[in-house]
């Protein structure tokens, strides 16, 4: 990840209420006939997060916005967000829930994120969507490492037993699995996002100063 800074933004910055809109890259050519051929250009979709209330008038937040700004070089490096609305390998309550509250409910089977061959021992974490018939698998680069807890065939594995990689999202096992193993995970994550450009803090402070709160937008950075 080329230009990564693993610092959160400052607390002080209130981070809800917040939206979050992923969005994918799909190119549509019309016929004559107004027949469409879509294809998806991405996989994957990037998220862009706004937030209405990011800075008011409080000078410390101000200054702490102020202070991430500059050691991010603006938008030049990228950092680690806490989507409070999917920032774990389960659903979560309710936006904004709180790590704790989530980490209480987070189990070592919550995701299938691969099976033993009797020789692998790197799986990538991911988290399964569904609806209806369909589903998406999002690949998971920023684990929270603290909070990953694996499992072999539904046993919990010993944290002693396996690695993980931040970034990447990687567990690598000191034993490959038994072939036929299901290779299980639950994790909170975050998303690399960098600020939207070069000019977002003077317009941060010009809406503070002319309504009270002034709004922030991130944009997913997706991993080289």
């Amino acid at each position: 990840m080329t230009g990564f800074v693993d610092e959160y933004m400052p607390d002080k910055v209130p981070g809800f209420p917040c939206t979050a809109a992923p969005r994918f890259n799909t190119s549509i050519k019309v016929a004559a006939g107004g027949g469409e051929k879509r294809n998806q250009e991405w996989e994957q979709p990037l998220h862009r997060y706004g937030l209405p209330e990011a800075q008011g008038r409080d000078p410390d937040v101000v200054e702490a916005l102020r202070q991430h700004w500059l050691t991010m070089r603006g938008p030049y490096f990228s950092w680690p967000w806490a989507d409070p609305f999917d920032k774990a390998s389960l659903d979560l309550a309710h936006p904004n829930e709180s790590d704790d509250d989530v980490l209480a409910r987070i189990a070592a089977t919550d995701q299938l994120i691969g099976t033993g061959d009797g020789l692998a021992e790197r799986f990538r974490l991911s988290k399964l969507y569904t609806y209806g018939s369909g589903s998406y698998r999002r690949t998971v680069h920023l684990p929270v490492l603290a909070s990953v807890v694996v499992a072999v065939d539904g046993v919990e594995a010993d944290p002693g037993d396996y690695t993980v990689s931040r970034p990447g999202g990687v567990i690598e096992f000191a034993v490959a699995p038994a072939d036929g193993a299901a290779i299980t995970a639950g994790f909170l994550f975050d998303v690399e996002v960098r600020f939207e450009g070069d000019d977002a803090f003077e317009a941060i402070l010009r809406g503070g100063d002319v309504g009270g709160f002034a709004g922030l937008s991130l944009i997913e950075v997706r991993p080289c």
